[in-house]
């Protein structure tokens, strides 16, 4: 009988311990970079879970120099970072946020060097030694390719992902103009990834002029007329191999935007 319930007790605590684990889990992945702006040396974070998370003992990272999100300059949000929301910070790390390039990740403690504290990781510009950033950890828990860099797109860069997705695929340039950002409203372009057909859907009544479609070197693939389109346009990618692809969409006001996607 004592063995019995010694294994009980051992049974329940095993079950407790992996709640624990899997919950704490659950917490870290929620919390996400979702935009990057060097020249102001700011980053926004968002809680992409179902409840709210305390993120004062978080830290950030750059090229291996440290900060405490609880010592940083908050621009707008809160540490107690509810469900769905998001906070602005300045990255209060020694190197800062470099115009050229740098890593950048968070951490839940300042304990750096094992790859699961890390909660994301993103990285920029011209390459730098793998020796100066927090690469491998990142690579380790999933989140990024080693060697991958965002290239060419000018900052602020934001994260285009549901949550879930990782890698430099999901980060694009996020330059708007006033007619941009109307137009960049005004427009839902689904879905990501695509397979045979990419939808672009007008969430206001606006006039549109043309779609180019280019790879990820810059070459125009398509261009596609929307001066007929009503409501929604579809856009066949039969004759479009697998990869990584810009589309660009502009109005009759001049508004520009570009927007990253997959072709599964």
């Amino acid at each position: 009988m004592k063995t019995i319930l010694l294994s009980l007790k051992n049974l329940f605590f095993f079950f407790v311990l992996s709640f624990v684990i899997l919950h704490s889990n659950t917490i870290n992945s929620q919390i996400r970079l979702v935009k990057v702006e060097p020249s102001t040396t700011q980053a926004t974070i968002r809680n992409f879970g179902t409840s709210m998370v305390d993120i004062s003992g978080y830290w950030f990272c750059t090229k291996r120099t440290y900060g405490s999100l609880a010592s940083a300059t908050i621009i707008n949000g809160s540490l107690d970072l509810a469900a769905g929301e998001e906070i602005i910070l300045v990255v209060n790390t020694a190197s800062g946020l470099s115009s050229v390039a740098s890593d950048l990740s968070i951490y839940i403690t300042n304990v750096f060097g094992v790859a699961t504290n890390m909660v994301d990781f993103m990285q920029y510009g011209d390459s730098f030694s793998g020796a100066s950033g927090r690469e491998n950890e990142a690579v380790s828990q999933g989140f990024w390719t080693a060697g991958d860099f965002i290239l060419g797109d000018p900052a602020p860069w934001s994260y285009i992902g549901n949550g879930t997705q990782n890698g430099v695929t999901f980060w694009a340039s996020t330059t708007l103009g006033i007619n941009d950002e109307f137009l960049n409203a005004a427009l839902s372009i689904y879905p990501n990834p695509a397979t045979e057909t990419l939808k672009i859907k007008k969430l206001q009544n606006i006039d549109l002029k043309n779609a180019s479609i280019f790879d990820i070197s810059g070459r125009l693939i398509s261009s596609i007329d929307l001066t007929q389109t009503i409501s929604e346009k579809r856009i066949a990618l039969n004759n479009i191999t697998k990869g990584i692809y810009f589309i660009r969409i502009t109005d009759d006001q001049g508004g520009i935007i570009a927007r990253k996607f997959i072709k599964e």
